[in-house]
């Protein structure tokens, strides 16, 4: 009899404990099920679904330039999504300055207390479907299996007063109109500063940006790198990536006139360490339709030049993720900010300019990197660690339209935020400037 009410006693503490699990997971989120995200802001990460079963597809999603186009294949994924997201960092934040919330985005997913579908959002593209690569109507949102998916692409002019965002693309015209208030004109650009049209003429008209810098409502970048753990910043290699490489420094460009003076720089790196200078600006020709070009940079080289043609915040193109970070060679960066690119890229991935007091000083660390196959190695521990993924900017787009977190609000200095001090510094350097959370939205809205 006592074996047997022992018995009982522990089945029933059993059950419930397995009740209360349940019901703290459905109330809560998950505790012991990873891979399902947050109650209430759905399922994190669910890219499985959005492409395919294992890979992603990394054509970038928005471009008016062909150059810009390419189509890589991802690691699997391998996300950890068992943290929940807080609505405060779904837009831009003093307190969240380093975050560009991306990812947080993505894995908005409202639960409707009615259990219907979340109202049609009508997205107007101003300036047409040139260039955008989408399809018009709600079947871009569908395709990618966005969270949100009741958003319709359309761009009849004549419809903008029934349209809930207006988004222009690079340059944002006159207005036809005041806006109405309950609508978002987004403003959307992928150029530096240097080489965008001035916006002093927009106080308080636009609602949103779409722009690379990770201050803007809706961060474009050329790419986005997201580490499998957060835990897990470097790997063993299987491989020597200085193994039979016998040059030493490659640069691919055909703008010979930056404001940065990136050539100049090159020149006088010249004078200390041997520099392949290819295209309009150097005296070796390979043409960048040529593949043999770029797998120069697994085999032959073991440094390359990712210089921008701006020294501006947050201005990393693809001549550091593509051209450097996706090739077995070192990028040295010129352009952003060292903590942009820190914050940007996989940790010790790179080299900034602005770590050395010259040209001569930048050449005596590289040699000492090319005689020592240990120090050139540690620069490529981060492989394996994460993988560039697509920020699916059109899906963020709906969801931000649906979200209700946020209070109306407009620009009331676009000028300033965008070209303001100490956004781009001409051909200066970024080592006598300190790091500033200056550039956030809130600081310029109304």
């Amino acid at each position: 009899m006592r074996f047997h009410l022992k018995k009982t006693v522990t089945w029933t503490l059993s059950i419930v404990c397995c009740i209360v699990l349940v019901l703290f997971n459905f109330y809560n989120g998950p505790l012991a099920m990873p891979g399902h995200g947050a109650r209430q802001w759905g399922q994190a990460f669910d890219y499985i679904d959005v492409v395919d079963k294992h890979y992603l597809n990394m054509k970038h999603y928005v471009t008016t330039d062909k150059s810009r186009e390419w189509n890589l294949t991802a690691a699997p994924l391998k996300f950890d999504v068992s943290h929940s997201i807080k609505p405060k960092v779904l837009w831009p934040d003093t307190d969240q300055y380093d975050n560009d919330r991306i990812v947080n985005q993505l894995k908005l997913k409202h639960i409707w207390k009615n259990k219907t579908d979340p109202p049609l959002k009508k997205i107007l593209l101003y300036t047409g479907f040139g260039g955008w690569q989408v399809k018009r109507g709600r079947q871009t949102f569908l395709d990618q299996k966005c969270n949100f998916n009741t958003c319709d692409l359309i761009d009849q002019r004549g419809a903008a007063d029934t349209a809930d965002a207006v988004l222009f693309n690079a340059s944002p015209h006159r207005p036809w109109t005041k806006r109405p208030f309950s609508q978002i004109w987004i403003l959307f650009m992928l150029e530096s500063p240097y080489h965008t049209p001035g916006l002093s003429a927009f106080s308080e008209v636009f609602n949103w940006t779409a722009t690379y810098r990770h201050d803007s409502d809706i961060v474009a970048p050329y790419e986005k790198f997201v580490p499998y753990d957060d835990n897990v910043k470097y790997l063993i290699q299987n491989k020597s990536y200085a193994a039979g490489k016998t040059k030493q420094v490659a640069w691919f460009v055909s703008n010979c006139g930056a404001r940065n003076t990136r050539r100049e720089y090159a020149k006088e790196l010249q004078k200390y360490i041997s520099v392949d200078i290819y295209g309009h600006c150097g005296t070796i020709q390979c043409p960048r339709k040529n593949k043999k070009c770029f797998e120069m940079l697994n085999t032959d080289y073991k440094f390359y030049l990712s210089f921008e043609n701006s020294n501006c915040r947050d201005y990393i193109t693809e001549k550091f993720f593509v051209t450097g970070l996706q090739h077995d060679v070192i990028p040295i960066v010129m352009g952003a900010a060292p903590e942009d690119y820190a914050r940007a890229a996989p940790p010790h991935s790179f080299i900034h300019v602005d770590d050395f007091e010259s040209p001569e000083q930048l050449a005596q660390y590289l040699h000492k990197l090319d005689q020592n196959d240990d120090l050139y190695n540690e620069y490529f521990r981060w492989k394996g660690t994460g993988s560039f993924v697509n920020t699916f900017f059109w899906c963020r787009v709906c969801a931000m339209l649906h979200d209700t977190s946020r209070e109306s609000h407009s620009y009331r200095d676009l000028e300033k935020w965008w070209r303001g001090d100490g956004v781009c510094i001409g051909k200066d350097n970024w080592r006598k400037r300190q790091r500033t959370s200056n550039f956030i939205v809130q600081d310029y809205l109304v």
